[in-house]
């Protein structure tokens, strides 16, 4: 069997504060060890259900955050930023299925730890054909395009219940309750890395059952919406007029038949 990992940081168990997230503030450290610890214990309990190959992408920012002397030796690792038509690195239609780890709620949630899509401080809000998305629906789409399900989604109480609503059937996972863009209660680490090989066997038997979840697929035309905070933002962007379409001083409309194409040229 193989998995295909997509971590983020906002959702990690203990991370509640920027300072946790950013490369250079003071409690950033103990964000790179807590995520670490999270991605450890999950590649275990992922080995420990009879997965023969496990990638785990770095989807946090730079890409660079795990302290990578520090990581299991039974995955491999994708590190270092990269653009949103080679989002996953290995992926083909070969994965039995994908998990998103740590992740947030999109842009716009109330209530929940460092909302955002993508890029906070350029994109308050993103819409797909017509539907509000954010990290968890559009990365889920990408692993549909090679017909990967995502079987996990773990984080923070809001980013669970979006899951759910976007992947119906997909096994979640709170690793703190939401009460605020900066406030939680969390649980403890070592209780997440204890629960987490049942967590993962429940999503892993769910691949094999007999109406396992299907990979999330969308039918195209294709029109992404990007709202972005300031014009000068929409001033940096090429729009054709029929293709890209700068539809007011800060929105950007994107449309097209093929959905990676969209997303590319728009994110």
């Amino acid at each position: 069997m193989k998995i295909y990992v997509s971590v983020d940081m906002e959702g990690i168990a203990g991370i509640v504060v920027r300072e946790q997230l950013r490369r250079g503030e003071a409690l950033y450290e103990e964000g790179r060890r807590l995520l670490t610890a999270e991605v450890n214990a999950l590649v275990a309990a992922i080995l420990a259900s009879c997965a023969t190959e496990i990638i785990v992408k770095d989807a946090h920012g730079t890409g660079f955050n795990f302290h990578v002397e520090h990581l299991h030796e039974g995955a491999e690792y994708v590190l270092g930023p990269s653009r949103m038509e080679k989002r996953f690195p290995g992926l083909d239609a070969t994965f039995d299925g994908a998990m998103l780890i740590g992740y947030h709620a999109m842009a716009g949630t109330a209530e929940a730890v460092r909302d955002h899509s993508y890029v906070p401080t350029e994109w308050p809000s993103l819409t797909l054909n017509g539907r509000a998305v954010g990290e968890i629906a559009l990365d889920a789409l990408l692993f549909g395009i090679h017909e990967v399900p995502v079987l996990l989604v773990s984080g923070d109480d809001k980013a669970c219940a979006e899951a759910r609503e976007v992947l119906p059937g997909v096994v979640t996972y709170e690793t703190k309750r939401a009460f605020g863009k900066h406030v939680a209660i969390t649980r403890a680490p070592a209780r997440v890395y204890r629960e987490l090989p049942d967590i993962v066997a429940r999503a892993l038997d769910g691949r094999a059952a007999r109406s396992p979840v299907a990979p999330l697929r969308w039918d195209g035309p294709y029109e992404l919406v990007v709202k972005l905070a300031g014009t000068e933002l929409a001033d940096a962007r090429y729009f054709d007029g029929v293709h890209a379409v700068r539809q007011d001083g800060t929105t950007a409309l994107y449309r097209g038949a093929d959905l990676l194409d969209v997303l590319a040229r728009g994110l």
